[in-house]
């Protein structure tokens, strides 16, 4: 067996577990409600923390990595994932939120060190690698939404269709475990930046590439909130609109996979058709929903899924050194993932004010313009091998 065959493993078992803490909330959410007594906006935070959490908390990835060295830090956000997902159905209302904000915490650490383990151990298959945990990542957030409920209903109680999800996040850890990250991968990373030494904050392509994670983040977000509400309030049925969500998020999978491993050399080509795409669909359901609605869900999850997988890869390729990385991936998901926040809240604002879906969409598609410059800036910023 190839040396590097069990890293992949890992790599993927850890991504695949990055997001069902987020997504196995909603599909049972009123039940969780009922149960628990809690307002809509309420049952709301459960699925918002682990978000905000992933920007807030981006931070100490870095610094637990110049602490520890990725590897165990890679472990020890796993361990604490699994044990907060496992603990949150258990007892109350505090124990649940408490939980809720572990696991974001996790889910924040597991995500930032993700471009530097990939860098450091996959160095001349970064695209490649990238794909495959993008795509794991977004696989991950599928099957949660997609079995939980099912889940519910045949273990009879949504704090076990909850808990459940431990069981792969342990196996992940022990697989974590397994391939003994003490050895070679958790050698301690360069200390926090001092004069003189590198610091994304005063990195122009640094900047580039945060501002293109934020923003295809943004752009992401936007429409996983108000898609369905865009075609419901058109006359959809609310199945029909969901449906459509569904296919907007499988098509992710596909161009997630191939995005990076088409652009090794030069990922500006990639960040351009794929904005360009997802621009223009943004723009053709803010003023021609109904002309064809299924292929402009699907060419816009097309384009955010390789959109996704190109800023994960410019963002593990930005810093000078793989012992950087964790710096810059840090300040990418701090500042973007608190950028992307902002866009249901905005498409919001601008529904309520217009009376309508068609201005935020366009508003969108014109603020994929800001998304494509820094893109291209970031792509010939890297420092691709």
């Amino acid at each position: 067996m190839r040396r590097w065959l069990p890293w992949l493993v890992a790599v993927l078992l850890a991504a695949l577990n990055l997001r069902p803490a987020i997504a196995s909330v909603p599909p049972i959410v009123d039940t969780l409600r009922a149960s628990l007594g809690l307002s809509a906006s309420a049952a709301g935070v459960l699925t918002s923390v682990p978000v905000v959490c992933m920007g807030v908390f981006a931070p100490v990835a870095a610094w637990a990595a110049a602490r520890w060295g990725t590897g165990r830090t890679m472990a020890l956000a796993l361990a604490l994932l699994t044990v907060a997902t496992a603990v949150r159905p258990v007892s109350g209302v505090p124990l649940l939120y408490l939980a809720t904000v572990l696991a974001g915490v996790g889910v924040a650490v597991g995500g930032a060190l993700m471009p530097a383990l990939v860098r450091a151990r996959f160095p001349t298959r970064v695209g490649p690698v990238t794909g495959l945990y993008t795509t794991a990542l977004i696989a991950g957030a599928l099957v949660a939404a997609g079995l939980t409920e099912p889940l519910r209903a045949a273990l009879g109680s949504w704090r076990a269709a909850l808990a459940v999800w431990a069981v792969p996040a342990l196996v992940a850890l022990v697989a974590w475990l397994l391939v003994r990250p003490g050895v070679r991968s958790a050698a301690p990373v360069a200390p926090p930046a001092r004069d003189g030494a590198w610091s994304p904050w005063r990195d122009r392509g640094a900047w580039a590439a945060t501002v293109y994670m934020g923003g295809q983040s943004l752009l992401y977000y936007a429409p996983l909130a108000w898609l369905a509400a865009r075609y419901t309030e058109l006359g959809w049925t609310a199945g029909e609109a969901g449906g459509l969500l569904a296919l907007f998020s499988a098509t992710q999978l596909v161009s997630a996979l191939l995005a990076p491993a088409l652009s090794r050399r030069d990922a500006r080509p990639a960040v351009a058709v794929a904005m360009v795409l997802t621009m223009g669909c943004l723009l053709l359901i803010g003023v021609a929903p109904l002309a064809a609605p299924l292929l402009w869900a699907a060419l816009l999850g097309l384009g955010l899924g390789a959109n996704f997988a190109l800023a994960l890869t410019v963002v593990g390729q930005i810093a000078p050194t793989s012992a950087d990385t964790p710096r810059a991936s840090s300040m990418a998901f701090f500042v973007g993932y608190l950028l992307a926040a902002l866009g249901p809240l905005a498409v919001g604002v601008l529904h309520d004010a217009t009376g309508g879906f068609g201005v935020p969409y366009v508003a969108l598609a014109v603020f994929g313009v800001l998304t494509l410059a820094a893109g291209l800036v970031a792509g010939s910023s890297t420092r691709q091998r």
